[in-house]
């Protein structure tokens, strides 16, 4: 068992997301700094042995391993990112900015000229070695995607929201080439029988609305997401989709994609009775547990939202209790173990 008392059940997970009978409200994070990985294990964590130990003892069903175009910010564009720590709340470190105005594409030559990764020749064998180490009732999710992200942040923001008015065939030759390259990689790695589900993180919203006007982003982007929601559907995994800011405009492109459940429904954003009010059981929420709260709120106010979630969604079904974006480094680590003991106390649903 590990660390809250419970073994780990991916096949609770996905009747969770599903809508089916669960007996357990699950703990979902995408990202979880290393800050916070090693202060609760107390010792670095290098590899995925380490990833492993880590997700298993704070009570995960599972790992995220992630391929295709997943960092253009922090690999492919690194040469056009700014460190500004000001904007960073509290920060312990400096963190990274994709370039806002100009990137490294201006033509289709820059296109046709850039080292795209190439999925046939690209390295899976981390998901071999995982599946060694995982504990039983473990799974990994493949994290591919960034289709919209990766375009902005290769063209650089200004520059796409010029081109996509001014040069668009520019812009659609970008993203096409950008959607095929994680449409192989998600077609990779749901090979895999470790793989239980695929997990895109792809940022489209504001805290007011949707970056592009929604229309654009259904006739797009989200083409490349039903490609992968097929080859996902008939392999029976799990589809989640994540982007911060206020998604109430997307809500029916998202679902109409084929995804099982949305991440990470911010409170600052959207508010979690509206979503599931609106959506029913179309699909599934995770996380809404305030970034914020997390950080800089008591232990008493951290209790009481997450036994609220626990109440309100979690007992009903489709939901998975979460951060409302990650568990950054300056979230102090007693704030997030008292996230966890509550849905460990609170979240067990019937006996199994």
């Amino acid at each position: 068992m590990n660390d809250w008392g419970f073994d780990p059940d991916f096949e609770n997970l996905r009747n969770t997301l599903l809508w089916k009978k669960n007996y357990r409200v699950p703990n979902m994070e995408l990202v979880i700094d290393r800050e916070i990985k090693e202060a609760y294990l107390k010792k670095e964590v290098k590899t995925i042995e380490d990833e492993i130990e880590f997700r298993y003892r704070a009570g995960y069903d599972y790992i995220w391993i992630s391929k295709g175009m997943i960092d253009p910010a922090g690999t492919v564009n690194k040469e056009f990112v700014s460190e500004e720590s000001s904007r960073h709340f509290k920060g312990k470190d400096t963190r990274v900015w994709a370039e806002e105005h100009s990137g490294i594409i201006h033509s289709k030559k820059d296109i046709e000229q850039f080292p795209w990764p190439e999925i046939e020749k690209t390295d899976f064998s981390e998901f071999l070695i995982a599946e060694k180490n995982l504990h039983d009732g473990m799974k990994i999710f493949g994290v591919c995607g960034k289709i919209f992200v990766a375009t902005w942040m290769l063209l650089g923001f200004e520059n796409f929201v010029f081109l996509s008015v001014d040069n668009p065939s520019l812009v659609d030759h970008l993203i096409n080439t950008i959607g095929e390259i994680q449409v192989k990689a998600c077609e990779k790695m749901i090979e895999f029988d470790c793989v239980g589900g695929i997990w895109i993180p792809d940022d489209v919203a504001y805290h007011t609305g949707s970056i592009m006007p929604p229309v654009w982003l259904k006739e797009k982007i989200f083409p490349f997401y039903k490609k992968m929601s097929v080859l996902i559907k008939e392999a029976g995994k799990l589809f989640l989709y994540h982007s911060d800011g206020n998604l109430f405009e997307m809500l029916d492109t998202i679902i109409n994609a084929g995804f099982n459940a949305i991440h990470p429904v911010e409170p600052e954003s959207m508010d979690i009775a509206e979503v599931r009010n609106r959506v029913g059981k179309k699909i599934a929420l995770i996380g809404n547990i305030c970034v914020h709260t997390l950080a800089t709120g008591t232990k008493k106010q951290i209790i009481e939202v997450s036994k609220d979630r626990i109440e309100k969604y979690g007992k009903q079904g489709g939901y998975a209790l979460g951060s409302s974006n990650s568990i950054a480094n300056y979230v102090p680590l007693e704030n997030y173990l008292s996230m966890l003991e509550t849905n460990a106390r609170y979240g067990v649903l019937t006996t199994r």
